[in-house]
């Protein structure tokens, strides 16, 4: 899980972050840090932040960065030379807009970041890391306080962390810097800073650290619940497919944790509730544009967290949406044949699957659904009342099958794979659910 927080200086990012984190016994990644570092590192060597080449260069082969933790405390590391106190210095503090401001440097450390939250669970900190870093975080937390109390606290903390100084220390002139930040940070053409739609707003001004955690703390729970639609009709599939049809599932060994796209035949308008009642975590779908046209069905769609598309023309923005809803650990269930099947056999697959899966890079879940189109095919108005429903899971398709094959080979292959899985389940389903799932 990724949880952002970001905000402008002085809102408490870093300590919040370190004490959401410790809450959470998540990790804690301070990519303000990251940026500080590497304008240490450039001051240092005498290397002029507007030399592209020279940054580029040295950012490639000469930049070693790295994060310890020492007795329970974090310490930053360049080329083996602890940092940590040196990065929080005036100087560097005065430095930092100038080297993150640059495209190039941005470019060269974005991967590294987002490299070190791929394994962990972290709470990640930074004035564009929910809009540019993790743009795809699970919850986007944006902290905001008035210029003034910003001030009051940047100059306790200076007076904490430098007292022989406090002589030298002038509360307006550090507001004027802050103004001075905010608006630089604004401003900026590469990565400014900004509130990303989707996070929420939460105003330190008035609140303590613990005030600030615990109500962060009740945001994250809240996004981890299951909407209510989604859960009343899980739950209420799930009664009447036990209760009519006899409903049972089989392969959930095979149902991983990560994200995956799961691909299942079409032969029933309750195909969707069967995978809802069958899989415990929350699912993404994608459905026909035109059954959205169906009111009722409309409403049962929307509360299954279902995407409208059309297989065979450009969707880029529903690509984008699902590419976003994947890279968050989530699950999306496609039926790729397009439609139910007019008599309960697998029809021919359509190209759009395939290039969802090339595209997202994800593994795929192949799922056969059996009994569901004798309870309510195509071609009847109203379910039977009594019946028996199967779901079965069978094994996962590593897209590392298709990632080295020529590229107009890669579709056709993808397309066969799924295919050969449904006829493999149908069969194994067909002659009396036992034995290994293929």
């Amino acid at each position: 899980m990724i949880i952002t927080i970001d905000g402008p200086a002085g809102t408490g990012k870093s300590t919040i972050a370190k004490k959401l984190s410790e809450k959470l016994k998540f990790s804690y990644f301070d990519t303000g840090a990251l940026y500080r570092s590497v304008t240490y590192a450039l001051i240092k060597n005498k290397i002029d932040f507007e030399d592209t080449q020279k940054v580029s260069d040295f950012l490639k082969n000469d930049f070693i960065y790295e994060i310890k933790t020492i007795n329970e405390k974090k310490y930053y590391f360049v080329n083996a030379e602890d940092v940590t106190q040196i990065i929080r210095s005036n100087y560097i503090t005065e430095n930092v807009s100038k080297v993150s401001s640059k495209k190039y440097v941005r470019e060269k450390l974005l991967s590294k970041q987002r490299k070190y939250a791929e394994k962990n669970d972290v709470v990640c900190e930074g004035r564009d890391i929910g809009t540019v870093v993790f743009s795809n975080a699970d919850v986007k937390i944006y902290l905001t306080a008035k210029a003034s109390i910003r001030a009051d606290r940047r100059f306790k903390q200076l007076i904490e962390k430098h007292p022989q100084d406090i002589g030298t220390l002038n509360k307006s002139q550090i507001l004027e810097d802050i103004k001075k930040r905010d608006d630089q940070d604004s401003n900026r053409t590469i990565s400014p800073l900004k509130k990303a739609k989707d996070a929420y707003l939460v105003d330190t001004s008035n609140l303590s650290i613990d005030q600030v955690v615990k109500k962060i703390i009740k945001i994250i729970n809240k996004s981890k619940k299951m909407k209510f639609g989604y859960r009343f009709i899980k739950v209420l599939s799930k009664v009447i497919l036990k209760v009519f049809y006899r409903f049972k599932v089989y392969g959930l060994e095979n149902f991983t944790k990560k994200a995956a796209i799961i691909t299942s035949n079409h032969v029933s308008y309750l195909d969707p509730p069967i995978l809802t009642a069958a899989i415990k975590e929350e699912l993404h779908f994608l459905a026909r544009s035109s059954l959205f046209k169906v009111p009722f069905f409309k409403t049962i769609l929307r509360n299954l967290n279902t995407h409208p598309i059309s297989f065979n023309e450009s969707n880029l923005q529903t690509f984008k949406t699902i590419d976003r809803i994947l890279k968050r650990g989530k699950k999306i269930v496609i039926f790729p044949e397009g439609r139910r099947s007019e008599e309960g056999n697998i029809s021919p697959l359509l190209n759009g699957v395939a290039f969802l899966v090339n595209l997202t890079k994800t593994d795929i879940i192949p799922v056969y659904i059996h009994g569901a189109f004798e309870v309510w095919g195509r071609n009847r108005k109203f379910p039977k009342l009594f019946g028996k429903i199967s779901c079965v899971f069978g094994k996962s398709i590593k897209y590392e099958e298709f990632e080295n094959l020529e590229r107009n080979k890669k579709n056709e292959y993808i397309l066969h794979r799924i295919d050969n899985s449904f006829n493999n389940l149908k069969k194994w389903c067909e002659s009396g659910f036992t034995g290994p799932i293929p």
